[in-house]
């Protein structure tokens, strides 16, 4: 897949930026059981049920992905062909040093309410965004956000900003009269503040198990082809692939494992490409129960020799996984750094982690408390490396939770190893959620936890984070993470373990845009 490059990024910097299977579709067949057969729908699979119905409120992928089709920011991001495109913004213009940005806004949007979209609603919702620890890594530069006219806002930042685009992304804007109306009902029921071409099903909302969206017939760019969506959530891995081969799902990201034998059915069309999600395995070393043990250097580099990234490719991924050391995939990062540009990069070595545990006193092994994993696709990962880790005499208990909860306790710092995951949101500086001490709420290890164990090193973190997003200079960007993901690397803490494939399949009957994190049923269609 194509690097998504900060070419745009850049230019935003120095210039004006200038506008200018199933499903009782017409082609489909099966579908959402008991609807008429006339209406035009997709079924999708959701692994984990919603926690919120508020885009401020979550940093879950499977969140993101519904989200996507019903909430809309000034930008897009274009994960298909690489970049950003215009879209509640019909253009955007910087000052000489990219800390002021004059946004014009198109006149012919409407949120799902009714309401026709003005720069009040804009400067509300960046104020939203502001309030939410969720939202941190992506607002943090910005000061605020004013009114200039009806259809005019300027953003004002604290510093030039390179990554602006993908701010400009992620904070959807909202309505600010029914966001209002709702009160603290906000994120907890079904609303009417997006401007998406898709609006939520007040007559299915049930985050625990499934919920639907439809058309939104006033949709500024046109009305979507396929009139409703329905996810259905499936956290087992085997009964959603059992439901995509009765045509129950008409679109899915399939589990590695089932893999081979999904393509060998002839019955979908199938999608394999590289992917942005790393798998990540992590120490906590401000545990409450094992702090001490972790804080010891020794015994995180003997864990880091116990981890057989080719082991858990073979077992977990059968080979189509990609063993790695980087966070976040170069390939689809702007400022990424390479993989070969780390320095201390460690291998599996089972004889090595025995004598270091050793060296460090623990000639017997150690005893930690909980190895924590969401339930589903991180389970078999953190199965494969709880085996590995016990053949070294690192021993814990596998607990394994429901992806909220497990998530949960990951920020709130309630356990002692844990399995996580991260996409690659398209700009090193993403790395901001795990690394910088404004990340609170977010970030699966912390460093300026009570231990003071890292103190120093997080202030310096923050240094280098803010560095390398106030440069356009892409060459300078990747000298500045890379210096900073060595240093965050040899803590031993969070590492990498895995690049995931992505592999989907849909119905042949389905015209899909297969991407790995934000697919938009806007563009997909029945066949006629």
């Amino acid at each position: 897949m194509k690097r998504f490059i900060s070419l745009l990024m850049s230019a935003l910097m120095l210039v004006a930026v200038l506008a200018g299977c199933g499903g009782s579709g017409s082609g489909g067949s099966g579908g959402e059981q008991g609807n008429d057969a006339s209406e035009n729908i997709v079924t999708l699979r959701n692994t984990g049920f919603l926690t919120t119905s508020d885009p401020n409120q979550t940093t879950n992928t499977h969140e993101y992905t519904v989200f996507e089709n019903i909430y809309e920011g000034l930008y897009d991001l274009n994960e298909a062909e690489g970049g950003y495109d215009l879209r509640l913004a019909e253009k955007i213009e910087a000052n000489d040093d990219a800390t002021e940005y004059i946004v014009t806004l198109r006149k012919d949007v409407k949120f799902h309410n009714g309401e026709s979209m003005t720069a009040d609603d804009v400067v509300f919702s960046y104020d939203l965004a502001q309030a939410s620890p969720k939202q941190a890594s992506y607002v943090r530069p910005l000061d605020h956000v004013e009114k200039v006219d009806e259809h005019t806002v300027k953003i004002v930042m604290n510093q030039s900003f390179s990554p602006i685009g993908h701010m400009l992304h992620k904070v959807k804007i909202l309505s600010q009269k029914e966001v209002t109306e709702q009160g603290d009902n906000f994120g907890k029921v079904a609303n009417k503040a997006g401007t998406g071409p898709y609006m939520w099903d007040e007559d299915n909302y049930n985050p625990k198990t499934s919920w639907s969206a439809v058309a939104f017939e006033d949709y500024y760019r046109g009305r979507a082809k396929i009139d409703k969506i329905v996810w259905n959530v499936i956290e087992d891995d085997t009964s959603a692939i059992t439901a995509l081969q009765n045509g129950e799902v008409d679109y899915m990201v399939v589990p590695i494992s089932y893999w081979e034998d999904i393509k060998s059915t002839d019955k979908f069309t199938c999608v394999e490409k590289e992917s942005n999600e790393v798998m990540t395995f992590c120490i906590n070393i401000e545990s409450p129960t094992a702090g001490t043990i972790l804080q010891n250097d020794l015994v995180r580099e003997a864990i880091m020799y116990a981890i057989d990234r080719d082991g858990v490719n073979k077992l977990v991924c059968d080979g189509y996984g990609t063993p790695t050391y980087m966070y976040i995939n170069p390939n689809y990062a702007a400022a990424a750094p390479a993989a070969d540009s780390l320095k201390n990069p460690i291998p599996f070595d089972l004889e090595k982690a025995k004598q270091l545990l050793a060296d460090a006193g623990y000639p017997d092994g150690i005893q930690l408390g909980d190895f924590i994993a969401a339930a589903g696709r991180n389970e078999s990962y953190a199965i494969a490396i709880h085996a590995q880790l016990e053949a070294a005499g690192i021993h814990s208990t596998l607990v394994v939770q429901d992806y909220s909860v497990a998530g949960d306790r990951l920020v709130a710092q309630e356990y002692d190893l844990a399995m996580a995951y991260d996409c690659g949101n398209y700009d090193f500086n993403n790395f901001e959620q795990q690394s910088s001490s404004s990340a609170v709420g977010i970030k699966n290890c912390v460093y300026d936890g009570p231990s003071g164990k890292f103190n120093d090193l997080s202030e310096k973190f923050d240094e280098w984070l803010e560095e390398g997003a106030s440069t356009a200079d892409e060459e300078k960007r990747i000298e500045i993470y890379t210096e900073l993901y060595n240093a965050y690397y040899d803590t031993h803490t969070l590492t990498p373990v895995i690049t995931i494939p992505f592999c989907a399949a849909y119905n042949k009957d389905l015209n899909a845009i297969a991407v790995p994190t934000s697919y938009r049923v806007y563009d997909w269609s029945w066949k006629a």
